[in-house]
């Protein structure tokens, strides 16, 4: 498969498009062929190295939330199932600026067919970061 990968930190120089192995999901999580991965500023801090630091030699593929088609499942999974529209965060891991990814079937959901998959790709972690700022830091509750 091609994917957008790192091997340094830096700016947007470090991002190469290269051949990368399609990953197998383990048996509590599915493959998604991507069809959009969202671009947010965790992914620039990440490439940077502000987030966190991986040991080198490595080869990290950003992106962090995805909207795609389920391709395979782990024996695991009951919830989705192969040929299934669905975006959701793929968390630290990255792994979505792929043409595949493997994620935890929980940190996913069904897309909505009123969304088209960019838009998908593009909800998750503003989605969060909404929900925090109402419910965890304002304290939003029923009724308001």
């Amino acid at each position: 498969m091609k994917a957008v990968r790192i091997h340094d930190y830096g700016g947007p120089e470090v991002l190469c498009f290269e051949d990368a192995p399609i990953p197998e999901p383990e048996p509590h999580e599915v493959r998604v062929h991507v069809h959009a991965a969202g671009v947010n500023p965790a992914d620039r801090q990440i490439r940077a190295g502000l987030r966190f630091r991986l040991e080198k030699p490595f080869a990290f593929i950003p992106g962090l939330e995805v909207s795609g088609i389920v391709e395979k499942r782990g024996a695991e999974v009951t919830e989705l199932g192969v040929g299934d529209e669905v975006y959701g965060m793929l968390g630290m891991l990255g792994g979505g600026y792929a043409e595949y990814v493997v994620a935890a079937a929980d940190n996913l959901g069904r897309k909505p067919a009123s969304l088209d998959h960019v838009h998908a790709a593009a909800l998750p972690v503003a989605a969060l970061t909404a929900w925090d700022a109402l419910f965890e830091v304002g304290g939003l509750v029923a009724g308001q």
